[in-house]
């Protein structure tokens, strides 16, 4: 293939899949928001807790799954891009085989959890005299993730390596309309708890069999029987990779998915239900971001496998803009408005004091930046070098937040995965990335001295929102917070483009919006940004139009970070 066809086919998958995928998961997320409306009022804050709870559990039991997801989507790439069939079968009967284990020591330590749970939930005996099956219920989210290991979700690996997960996108679509349906159903016409989840376990399994069809229409060379398997040194570098990815899986299960479980240990089950409402904020906001990373994480990985180190490292500086810009401005919002938006949705009840809002607006900026990171550490390979950063992160993580929920409540669990990540993933990751990944092509510091004035400039802007807020339009109900939304996105918007308008990055982007405009006006493919070696980022090109972009893309994951191929299978978005 051509270096213009290349660059041709990138674009295109991209722009399907950001599409579909943002689609999609606005979809999601409204559907999310009625389901979980009805249950909160159906069933109450100590259901909502157990879902949270037991969700928390699963991923933590997710370890299982190793990476082998990551790691095999890396190995595919490659292969993909040159046509090579028989290590793509050689590849995916390796991962159908590692998921038969995975699912089965799954299923193994999720009975094993069983005798724990008592240990876990500190008001566990009053949960139980409320009528909840708690041992059936956790059970069932087992089962959700065990049937996912077991039918045939690695099929779906090879369509999302290929750059097609907008063709995943569209079935999801339906399954998450008709899972929210019946959701509701079951909620309204027999108030079951046991039913709600079993419902999800059902259109868990037809989602896996309808994905593992379209692969196997698409793509049936690739599932043919191969008789050949990877050689002893192939799986010994692949474990290899995967038990550095472990190290990874654990550092993000220990800050995102323990933070239920501290709050259900040392508060109650309806302190874990009042979180979880704002982690729904949080995760809305940055699922729908991180469906852009995750619909052109093959393209980047196909671009990391053909371009040389100048456009990846410029391309790795405007994606790092782009988040700062767009998880800056929803995570500005979140800390002005999340307060008003849950008093509206449900209630005087549910809302959770300041400063736990902006805790949560500046986990979902930390969130895009480490995205943007961990991008470049999965689709360059970079599983090994930093396999301590994230044991040290497990460790201030758990310690802080264990110490704080003590003597601050539910904010202190957020101040903790804050900490852990400044003290861990910040002080580690970007330079081992710019050693490894970009060579030292450029001094870390640079990446540095760049995002803390961005850091500093967002929390000036919030502060003076805040502070604008409580004393305009403020106690009207919808009509503050459409004001103090439409102020937050006035303000954080405007003050970057003031602020930042001549830099290489505003260049790079004023180019590919001109490119658009005038692919639209005159049907051609708008030339892109020049990336070269030695051409600072949106400096004209002697005898071409400064117009078009390179690549449409932008970089994940799964976990923030982590491809969606790369997810565990029971990482399911439709639970409330």
């Amino acid at each position: 293939m051509t270096m213009a066809r290349r660059k041709s086919s990138r674009t295109r998958n991209s722009a399907f899949n950001v599409v579909t995928g943002v689609g999609g998961q606005m979809l999601r997320i409204l559907l999310n928001f009625v389901v979980r409306t009805v249950f909160i009022h159906v069933l109450g804050k100590e259901y909502l807790g157990v879902t949270g709870l037991f969700t928390n559990i699963l991923t933590m039991l997710s370890l299982t799954e190793l990476g082998f997801g990551t790691a095999i989507n890396f190995k595919l790439y490659k292969p993909l891009a040159e046509g090579d069939e028989h290590r793509v079968r050689v590849l995916l009967k390796f991962y159908k085989q590692a998921y038969r284990v995975v699912g089965t020591v799954t299923l193994l330590l999720g009975l094993c959890t069983i005798p724990l749970l008592p240990h876990v939930i500190r008001d566990y005996g009053s949960v139980t005299r409320l009528g909840i099956p708690l041992a059936l219920i956790f059970m069932l989210h087992v089962m959700r993730a065990v049937t996912s290991y077991w039918f045939l979700a690695y099929r779906s690996a090879v369509v999302k390596a290929d750059q097609k997960t907008y063709l995943l996108d569209v079935v999801d679509f339906g399954i998450a309309i008709a899972t929210s349906t019946a959701e509701i159903l079951v909620l309204v016409l027999w108030r079951s708890f046991v039913a709600f989840t079993a419902t999800l376990v059902v259109f868990n399994i037809v989602q896996n069999g309808v994905n593992a069809f379209i692969a196997q229409r698409r793509y049936p060379r690739y599932f043919l029987p191969e008789k050949d398997r990877l050689s002893g040194s192939e799986i010994r570098g692949m474990l290899k990779d995967c038990l550095a990815l472990l190290v990874y899986k654990l550092n993000h299960v220990v800050v995102k998915a323990t933070d239920n479980i501290v709050i259900s240990r040392y508060i109650s089950l309806a302190a874990v239900g009042l979180y979880s409402n704002y982690f729904l904020c949080y995760t809305s906001v940055s699922t729908l971001l991180g469906r852009v990373y995750t619909a052109v994480t093959a393209s980047m990985g196909n671009l990391f496998a053909t371009a040389d180190l100048p456009k990846k490292y410029r391309f790795f500086q405007v994606v790092n803009f782009i988040s700062v810009f767009i998880f800056g401005s929803l995570g500005a919002g979140i800390a002005v408005c999340a307060d008003e938006f849950v008093l509206l949705w449900i209630g005087p009840d549910y809302v959770i004091p300041q400063p736990f809002a902006v805790l949560m607006g500046t986990e979902v900026l930390f969130y895009g930046l480490r995205m943007n990171l961990a991008q470049i550490r999965n689709v360059s390979g970079a599983f090994r070098q930093m396999w301590f950063r994230p044991a040290l992160g497990v460790l201030v993580n758990l310690g802080v937040s264990v110490w704080l929920v003590r003597c601050w409540g539910i904010p202190g669990v957020l101040v903790g995965t804050i900490v852990a990540d400044i003290t861990t993933y910040f002080a580690v990751d970007p330079g081992v990335i710019h050693r490894f990944s970009f060579k030292g092509y450029r001094p870390v510091s640079e990446y540095y001295a760049k995002n803390l004035l961005y850091i500093a400039q967002l929390a000036a802007v919030v502060a003076a929102d805040l502070w604008l807020c409580r004393r305009w339009c403020a106690g009207h109900g919808f009509l503050s917070l459409l004001a103090h939304g439409m102020l937050v996105l006035l303000t954080v918007p405007t003050s970057f483009l003031l602020v930042y308008w001549k830099s290489h990055e505003c260049a790079y982007l004023r180019q590919m919006g001109l490119g658009f405009l005038r692919k639209g006006r005159k049907g051609g493919k708008p030339a892109g940004p020049d990336l070269r070696a030695g051409r600072a980022l949106g400096e004209p090109v002697p005898g071409r139009p400064e117009v078009g972009p390179y690549h449409a893309g932008t970089g994940t994951p799964g976990e923030p970070g982590e491809p969606r191929g790369g997810e565990s299978p029971q990482q399911d978005r439709r639970s409330p």
